[in-house]
């Protein structure tokens, strides 16, 4: 299943918190948030998660496998950061789900190289979950 959303538009109204935007994605797929999120919700997370999600160009696939098996905030964070400098037009055109290398900023290749949820080779990202 796909989604489509504004990851600027998301982190500008929760004032780029990381954590509150890894409970915004729990609560919009209404799934348990996990033991490392455990903080009292801020009610501009709550509020904002039951508003119609926030489209825009990025794109996820599988994001519930995604938020279900993953065990450090920082890398579900990266990875959902990295899907959304997708283009959803080459995946709705080529089916591509990798992000070409060139895309990313050097911190989030750093990050990426340490993350289990995502996979460089040849100069592309890949996103475990979103694989064939």
């Amino acid at each position: 299943m796909m989604i489509k959303f504004s990851w600027k538009k998301i982190n500008d109204k929760l004032d780029w918190n990381a954590y509150s935007v890894l409970e915004y994605f729990y609560l919009k797929r209404n799934m348990d948030i996990p033991p490392f999120l455990y903080r009292k919700i801020p009610l501009k997370v709550r509020k904002l998660a039951m508003e119609p999600i926030i489209e825009g160009p990025c794109f996820l696939i599988n994001i519930d496998d995604a938020l279900e098996n993953t065990e450090y905030p920082n890398d579900l964070y990266n990875y959902l950061e990295l899907a959304s400098k997708r283009n959803v037009f080459d995946y709705n055109i080529r089916g591509v789900l990798y992000l070409p290398i060139v895309l990313a900023e050097e911190y989030h290749l750093t990050l990426a190289e340490t993350n289990s949820m995502l996979e460089i080779k040849e100069d592309k990202i890949y996103f475990k979950y979103e694989q064939e």
